[in-house]
Formats: structure tokens, C-alpha cells, sequence
């Protein structure tokens, strides 16, 4: 194997495990609520993740050199996540969040930036498939700790990560082009940043408020999970099947996308319809890639920090926004309003893009 394919292949391990991160609390909850009583007291874990988060993402974008804290953040991933799954007290989990969230600003910054870096050619194709790690993992995480327990899911996926450090060992410098970042470097990406944080707010409140929406119509709890987890393995098969499709003229193949994704929002007001709205994902799959490829493409490293930014605002927002909807049936509104607003942001950055 040589250390393009090396390279690459580690990061569709980092992706796929980040993947499974963030489905983790969705899956480990219910069993952590059982062993350990909590309740209000799981908001530290989110607390503590996103300060991390924050802090690394901060770091990644300013450190050129990915060796040898690509490989040190997987590793520090897997200890967090050991130390997680051997936790007798819910405090600890809580505590190992926040070297998490770290390790996962980094990771989320180098492991694409690498790729797009290693295939530059190819940048917006390739991002699209090592991303469809990510969905993958997110299938797979609720999967492994239903059945195996979250014990054992934390330790296998702290040993993965170990696994992803060793085949990171030695990983290129990033491309550095800015030097300083001005205003006018912001301005430009601004539409870029707008569509990641609105893509991740629409994605977020799907995923939050769909099950919501789908039993007050009077359809199953169960039918509403098995949904979203349709919802999820469609956004990854996107990414895949699509993205050579998307890589020939990126930004006006990704709005004939969002407008198709218009079709199936507004079908949601309809209540025999409502459950096809996993049908959205096939439309949003190649947008965060797409994204990615372009600001590291034109601009670099440095700038492509501002997307994970922008993905952890639309994430929180997003689905606050719908809690202040009184009457349910009113979600798909919401739906549709945010796709609009994201047809708008992809066809304002599409015009910025010609312009410079």
C-alpha cells in the first residue's frame, strides 16, 4: 500500500469512527439513563464535547504540520472513549467528553483536509466518498450498542481509534495559502459557511423532530426510528453513488439537488405522505463535501475551520428553533422554510464563487 492509499484509508477510519461519535449518545442514552439515573446531568456531556470541539478545530486550523497531532488525537480518542466505557459513574463520561470533543475538532479538519490534499484533482470527488464513511458510522454506532451493549461499543470503537492513529503515523503537512486571514477572505466564503450551518440546522431538526411529527400524525415510534435510520443510510449512499455526478460543475449540481429536496419537504405536509421524508437525504448528501473541497480547493486549510463552526450553530439552533412551534403539524413549515433558505445561501455562493 502506498502512503496516498494509506493516507486516505486512515481517514475513512477517522470518519467513519467520528461518524459513529456522533450517533453515540443518541444510542448510549437510554442505557446510561438505566445504569446511572441521570437526567439533566447529560448536559454536561454536550457542554464539554463542544468546548473541546472548539478548542481543536481552533488549533487544526492554525497547525500546518498533521504529524504527529493527527496521530496523537486519534489515540487521545481512543483513551477517551476506554476510559468511557470502563466509567462506573456517569461524572467520568462526562469528563472524557471533553478530550473527546478536542480530538474530534482536529480530526474533523485534518482528516478531510488530507484527502483533499492528497487528491487534488479529484478533491470534490473524493471528499463526497470518504465522507460516506461518516453516514456509516452513523448507521452502525445505534446498531452495535442496541446489540452489543454500550460497554462494549465505547471499548471497540476506542480500540478503532488506535487502529486509525498507527495509519496516520507520519501524515503530509497541510497546503497553507492564506498566511493571514482577512475579512475579505470571510466575505467570500460567507455563503459557503451559511450553506454548511443551514444544511446541518435542516439535517438536525430531521432528525430531531420527524419522529415528533411522524406520531402525531398517529404512526409508530418504531416505524419513526427505522425512518431515520433509512434517512441516514440514504445520506451516505448520496455521497457515494453521487458524487462523481456532483464533482463536473459542483455548485449548480448541488442546487438542482436542494430543489429536488423542495419536492419531498413540501410532500410532508400531506400525512400520507410524511414518512418518505428519508427521501430528503438522497438531495443533501453531497452538499457538506462539496462544501469542504471548495473553500480548501480556493482558499486552504485555514478558512475550512469556519465550516465546523458553522456546522455546531445550525446543529443547536436548528432544532431550538422548532421547539417554539406550538401546533405540530406545523414541522414540515419548518422543513420547507429551511430548504428554501438553503437553495437561497447555494445560489448566493454559487453567483460569489463566478464573480471572484
Amino acid at each position: 500500500m502506498n502512503s496516498t492509499a494509506r493516507y486516505t484509508l486512515a481517514s475513512f477510519v477517522v470518519l467513519f469512527l467520528l461518524g459513529a461519535f456522533v450517533a453515540t449518545p443518541g444510542a448510549a442514552l437510554p442505557q446510561w439513563r438505566t445504569e446511572f439515573g441521570i437526567g439533566g446531568e447529560v448536559a454536561w456531556f454536550f457542554n464539554l464535547q463542544l468546548f473541546g470541539l472548539v478548542v481543536g478545530v481552533a488549533l487544526a486550523t492554525r497547525v500546518v504540520k498533521r504529524h504527529p497531532l493527527l496521530t496523537f488525537s486519534a489515540a487521545l480518542f481512543g483513551l477517551a472513549y476506554l476510559a468511557m466505557g470502563a466509567a462506573h459513574q456517569f461524572g467520568w463520561i462526562a469528563v472524557a467528553a471533553a478530550p473527546a470533543g478536542f480530538a474530534q475538532g482536529v480530526l474533523n479538519v485534518h482528516a478531510n483536509g488530507m484527502v483533499g490534499d492528497l487528491h487534488p484533482d479529484r478533491r470534490v470527488l473524493m471528499l463526497n466518498r470518504v465522507n460516506a464513511a461518516f453516514g456509516l458510522g452513523a448507521v452502525g454506532a445505534p446498531l452495535l450498542f442496541t446489540w452489543a451493549g454500550w460497554r462494549f461499543g465505547f471499548t471497540l470503537i476506542g480500540l478503532l481509534f488506535v487502529v486509525a492513529a498507527l495509519l496516520a503515523w507520519g501524515a503530509p503537512a497541510a497546503e497553507k495559502r492564506l498566511g493571514q486571514i482577512t475579512l475579505a477572505h470571510v466575505w467570500k466564503i460567507m455563503p459557503l459557511l451559511l450553506t454548511v450551518g443551514l444544511y446541518v440546522a435542516t439535517e438536525a431538526s430531521l432528525s430531531a423532530w420527524s419522529g415528533a411529527y411522524l406520531t402525531e400524525l398517529g404512526y409508530s415510534v418504531r416505524l419513526a426510528g427505522l425512518l431515520l435510520a433509512g434517512y441516514w443510510l440514504l445520506l451516505t449512499l448520496s455521497r457515494l453513488f453521487l458524487a462523481s455526478w456532483v464533482a463536473e460543475q459542483p455548485l449548480p449540481r448541488l442546487l438542482q439537488l436542494i430543489a429536488g429536496s423542495l419536492v419531498v419537504l413540501a410532500a410532508l405536509f400531506l400525512p400520507q405522505l410524511a414518512p418518505l421524508f428519508p427521501l430528503a437525504a438522497i438531495f443533501f448528501g453531497p452538499i457538506f463535501g462539496t462544501s469542504f473541497a471548495l473553500i480548501q480547493g480556493r482558499f486552504g486549510q485555514e478558512l475550512t475551520g469556519g465550516m465546523f463552526y458553522a456546522a455546531a450553530v445550525g446543529s443547536t439552533i436548528g432544532p431550538a428553533l422548532f421547539a417554539t412551534i406550538k401546533d405540530p403539524h406545523l414541522i414540515p413549515a419548518g422543513f420547507l422554510l429551511m430548504g428554501l433558505l438553503l437553495l437561497a445561501a447555494v445560489f448566493v455562493a454559487n453567483r460569489q464563487l463566478q464573480i471572484s
